[in-house]
């Protein structure tokens, strides 16, 4: 059955978590919240939903209202491994206009590498829609369905970032021979394209 993306979209505005992954996503009731300790601080995350062991936590700001810094995250992240291996957590401010999705990708012999999206309920919620598309499950996978699918499907909708800077690296290569390829070229008209295309 296909997803209702406006409906998912709608869910993403509201901060509606919990039926974004259970009715949307066929996710799973959750398991017990947990907290924990970092720098003395204490932060609690919401248990959303779960699916064969994977768990989806929501940390909400504390008090003052910010979303935690990069490092900080990183800790809470290292923190919460310890409950569950396999999770992805969301980071909300107080203000309920920004959301910030944490997933890290771990490989034996490599160090985790973290892979976040940050949304703003201002935005159309297109591009985090079709990370979560891919974390998606319908009942006919439910008797074959195992963690590691999970993880993996996870890991398919976003560990997106090493793919995107090869794309771009490729882009600027083939950018710079294409400029030297019209450098030749003297007509006043083909001059304002090349500078247009420079430029953009």
């Amino acid at each position: 059955m296909p997803l209702n993306k406006p409906l998912i979209q709608q869910h993403l505005r509201d901060f509606n978590f919990r039926q974004l992954f259970i009715e949307e996503l066929g996710w799973d009731n959750p398991p017990a919240a947990t907290a924990v300790m970092v720098d003395g601080q204490r932060y609690a995350l919401t248990a959303i939903a779960h699916k064969r062991g994977m768990v989806a936590y929501q940390c909400p700001a504390p008090e003052g209202g910010r979303i935690p810094e990069y490092a900080l995250r990183r800790k809470i992240e290292q923190q919460v491994i310890k409950t569950a291996h396999e999770h992805l957590i969301i980071f909300t401010d107080q203000g309920k206009t920004t959301q910030v999705w944490q997933w890290v990708k771990r490989e034996p012999g490599k160090p985790a590498a973290c892979r976040e999206h940050t949304y703003n309920r201002s935005q159309s919620g297109e591009a985090l829609t079709q990370k979560l598309q891919t974390i998606a499950f319908t009942f006919d996978e439910e008797e074959i369905l195992t963690l590691v699918d999970v993880a993996s499907r996870a890991r398919m909708g976003f560990d997106v970032a090493h793919v995107t800077r090869r794309f771009y690296d490729q882009f600027k290569k083939e950018h710079a021979s294409f400029l030297k390829f019209v450098e030749g070229i003297g007509d006043a008209a083909d001059c304002v394209f090349r500078r247009r295309w420079a430029a953009g």
